[in-house]
């Protein structure tokens, strides 16, 4: 028994020696290289809908803005009307291809069914719509 430790610890050793030598460089450096690419070839977001809850203010204020910036089409969704209707008009004035204000509370699940049905509704249909209605 103690042969056969004494070999597990030797080449136990040797295998991590040569993994972080060969392998661990070979793979950070793909994954430098993955990440230069998604850095230059961003996803053209021109005319994609992008539905943003919360959006009325904070981080889903700033992404509004961001995806307007793009020339995304934006649902906006808030329980506070009256701010989203600030927010859809600065994401138009930075670019937004359309921006519609939906008023509703994510805590209900009815809500969620609606402003997902009048997003789908407005911007067309969605391949995935059974799977967001049926959990």
């Amino acid at each position: 028994m103690d042969l056969f430790h004494i070999f597990l610890n030797i080449v136990s050793v040797i295998i991590s020696i040569i993994s972080f030598i060969f392998i661990l460089p070979v793979l950070s450096l793909l994954r430098i290289l993955k990440f230069c690419t998604r850095s230059v070839y961003q996803e053209n977001l021109t005319g994609k809908v992008v539905l943003i809850t919360g959006a009325s203010s904070g981080i889903g204020e700033h992404l509004a803005y961001e995806y307007a910036k793009h020339g995304s089409s934006l649902a906006l969704v808030a329980r506070r009307g009256e701010l989203l209707e600030v927010v859809a008009r600065k994401a138009k004035e930075l670019g937004a291809a359309e921006a519609i204000v939906i008023k509703a509370d994510v805590s209900k699940r009815q809500d969620c069914e609606r402003f997902v049905n009048e997003t789908i509704n407005r911007f067309g249909k969605c391949k995935f719509r059974h799977q967001f209605l049926s959990h």
